[in-house]
């Protein structure tokens, strides 16, 4: 009879026998009663994304980043030409130390005449008029001063600056051009914050509520879900629910605009959960390995969806495996020391 290879033998659905390696890496299957998960299909977006406008008017003198560059928070982004903005910092300081000489002198003459109304040489009405003088001058100098803090922050308007750590999406300005206050110059975001945006059918929203815990498939990773946000009104026409979910996507490999599952738990329902571990692939075929006394035997399975289980991923059975099937914790393991 012509051999065949171990590949084709699973393709034909042939059942091969190989010696058994791990007497104790082995997981007995049960029919248990889990809760039930519904998949949604949720777009991921940035909690952080906004576009920069300007603050002040000026001509872009300099832009320091493109599309698709990394800034950190508090980078310089834009440069306006500050030739204006500097020039009324220049006068709001003259103009302070101004309020500053005059002030100095109201409160000397006020100190010099305080002695001289009590020994009766200078007269009510005059003493009057100098301390009115030496609390104008004051208030003088504390106007003065808030000019200055005015024409400052309008020279650092001129200087555009990240205001979180992220990336550069769009660019709308070009260098040479004149902004005015409102301008949109660029937008970013960050992808420190991640979170999906889903829209739950009607049928779901008593089953979901800002304390359900709410997980995120993205192909065999699954992701447990943060804070969810719920809006307390339905689309007119899909009579749906939209629905946030924050999640930790530091090294998910997810980024704003992919699509990704998010699952919603509703009824319990019976179903065999085997570790992701005990599956081995080949193209489109998924398989375990069946322990039979001291042999395991390869056996073909249909799965279903995988779930988190005890910071593992388990997966359903839909068919092949029935309640007390023994089988290979290592699927491949198992494979590495199959003798053919």
């Amino acid at each position: 009879m012509k051999s065949i290879s171990f590949w084709q033998s699973v393709l034909l659905g042939t059942s091969l026998i190989s010696h058994i390696v791990f007497a104790n890496d082995t997981v007995t299957v049960s029919l248990k009663e889990y809760p039930n998960w519904f998949a949604l299909e949720a777009q991921m977006e940035a909690v952080n994304e906004a576009t920069i406008s300007a603050q002040t008017s000026g001509r872009v003198q300099s832009i320091e980043v493109d599309v698709n560059d990394y800034v950190k928070q508090g980078d310089i982004i834009i440069q306006l030409r500050n030739t204006q903005q500097q020039a009324g910092v220049t006068q709001a300081k003259a103009g302070l130390s101004r309020a500053q000489a005059a002030n100095s002198d109201a409160q000397s003459q006020l100190k010099r005449a305080t002695p001289l109304f009590e020994q009766g040489s200078v007269s009510k009405g005059q003493y009057d008029s100098i301390k009115a003088n030496a609390k104008s001058a004051a208030a003088q100098v504390k106007a003065s001063k808030a000019v200055l803090d005015q024409a400052q922050e309008q020279l650092s308007y001129t200087q555009i600056r990240a205001p979180y750590s992220g990336i550069v999406k769009d660019r709308l300005v070009q260098v040479g051009e004149t902004v005015n206050p409102g301008s949109p110059l660029m937008t970013g975001l960050s992808l420190n914050q991640l979170r999906a945006v889903a829209h739950l059918p009607q049928r779901f929203i008593n089953k979901v509520n800002q304390q359900t815990q709410l997980n995120i498939q993205h192909g065999d990773t699954l992701l447990s879900g943060g804070k969810v946000t719920i809006f307390p009104f339905a689309d007119a026409d899909s009579h749906s629910f939209k629905v946030r979910v924050d999640i930790n996507s530091e090294n998910a490999g997810l980024f704003p605009g992919m699509w990704v599952k998010l699952l919603v738990p509703t009824d319990n329902a019976q179903a065999i959960r085997i570790p992701l571990s005990s599956i081995a692939r080949q193209g489109e075929v998924s398989y375990v390995y069946v322990k039979h006394g001291d042999v395991y035997q390869l056996r073909q399975v249909r799965l279903g969806d995988s779930h988190q289980q005890n910071d593992s991923l388990v997966v359903d059975v839909l068919a092949g495996l029935k309640d007390g099937d023994t089988i290979a914790q290592d699927a491949y393991a198992i494979m590495a020391t199959q003798e053919i």
